[in-house]
């Protein structure tokens, strides 16, 4: 107020016009404000950079750390079946020149070469996970130099780097384990037990998968920490399937099982073993005929288990039309097909080819629905082919496929033409 006072004295004392002063006053004051504004204006956009930079850096870091989990990964693939190959040149005699000399190769080199494939298969796994090391403390690094900017993470970080720790002590076990395997078991990988590295494997694998769901939960903080609010568009957390598979928060890990999806999964999943159970009971009925791999497929089906894959059956999604159905599997394979619906039974046409390597297929089947382009027949046929090679068989049925007569019927050796014809 002293200092006002003093002002206003002073423009008394000099006869200062007011008006003057008034606006000379205003425009010195609109000019700090600007100033001001200015300089808040430009530390705000040099925060939005930072953390934009932060944010690129995390997510370069991330996808680099996820090329060695994919090698990871794929350690689920145990090589017992090249190795198998090796011991062919011994189990068929093949010969080998050495020194001018034809000589047969022996079962001891054939072993050694099927246990140098499965030492690159270990190699290959340590190399990744030496890999995946690396970059992972790249990672952590970026968030020990940005700790003011992601102090709101430094829960979820300590989480973090518990739960990655001890999936890392358990591959570097696993590999361990995988490496040393023939100290104990001898050399003769024939005799190893596969189930138990199989395991091994499969384990690695699952730690791999569980390390890359965390870094990614990890990620979504980190975009809703860093630049969420400047788009106006925050990030989900993951949704598992299982309360067995945790996700990364705030607070730790918690439990966010997407209940309502699992709920619609397990509809889906007996609405799939109905269509394979009424597929079944139609081909064993006594006027039916069924191939055998239709027959596994189905009873595979009903099992729970992909004929493919062999492993266990969860329906991510299914689609249901007038004139198909598809079942979408987690696995990643499916079930696909062309359906009639009448009062008592879903048909579906589907087709199987049995090879062999060298001699290319033995044995085509075809079995189910298929439409015909006759008009009296609206619901189509019931189709069934065999071809056999090897039987040198061929056999063909054709029924009405609401009435069930059989409209064609063959069972014969393969001729000439009819072999030349089914080639392709």
């Amino acid at each position: 107020m002293d200092i006002f006072a003093k002002i206003i004295q002073f423009i008394k004392l000099n006869n200062m016009d007011y008006t003057l002063v008034v606006t000379i006053f205003v425009a010195v004051l609109g000019w700090i404000i600007a100033i001001v504004l200015q300089h808040r204006n430009i530390r705000n956009q040099h925060k939005v950079q930072i953390r934009y930079d932060i944010y690129k850096q995390l997510v370069q870091a991330k996808k680099d750390t996820q090329d060695p989990l994919n090698s990871l990964g794929v350690s689920i693939v145990t090589p017992f079946i090249i190795m198998d190959s090796s011991m062919i040149p011994f189990e068929h005699k093949f010969k080998k020149k050495y020194k001018d000399v034809w000589v047969d190769y022996t079962e001891g080199e054939c072993l050694a070469e099927g246990e140098q494939k499965w030492n690159i298969y270990v190699n290959n796994i340590r190399k990744a996970y030496s890999e995946f090391v690396g970059e992972y403390i790249k990672l952590m690094s970026i968030f020990e130099n940005w700790e003011s900017a992601l102090s709101k993470l430094i829960n979820a970080r300590k989480t973090l780097f518990a739960e990655i720790e001890r999936l890392k002590k358990n591959i570097n076990s696993q590999v361990d384990f995988l490496s040393s395997y023939y100290i104990k078991n001898g050399h003769d990988w024939r005799k190893w037990n596969k189930d138990e590295l199989d395991k091994r494997a499969k384990d690695i694998n699952y730690s791999a998968g569980e390390i890359g769901s965390y870094i990614n939960d990890f990620l979504v903080l980190a975009h809703n920490e860093l630049v969420a609010k400047y788009f106006n568009h925050y990030r989900q957390l993951r949704k598992p399937l299982s309360p067995e598979y945790r996700v990364l928060s705030l607070n730790g890990l918690i439990d966010n099982t997407d209940y309502e999806k699992v709920a619609e999964m397990k509809v889906d999943k007996e609405k799939l073993l109905s269509h394979a159970q009424k597929l079944l009971d139609r081909g064993l009925s006594p006027n039916s005929k069924i191939a055998s791999d239709y027959e596994a497929f189905l009873k595979s089906v009903i099992a729970g288990i992909c004929s493919v894959c062999k492993n266990p059956i969860e329906v991510f999604s299914a689609d249901e039309t007038e004139d198909g159905f598809s079942f979408h599997y987690l696995c990643g394979h499916n079930w696909t097909g062309v359906t009639v619906k009448d009062q008592i039974a879903v048909s579906e046409l589907i087709k199987t080819r049995t090879k062999r390597p060298g001699f290319g297929w033995l044995r085509k089947t075809t079995q189910g629905h298929k439409s015909s382009g006759d008009p009296k027949l609206k619901k189509g046929v019931e189709y069934y082919m065999d071809v056999d090679r090897e039987k040198n068989e061929y056999h063909q049925v054709v029924k009405n496929n609401e009435t069930k007569e059989i409209l064609h019927e063959e069972h014969d050796g393969m001729t000439p033409f009819l072999r030349t014809r089914l080639s392709t």
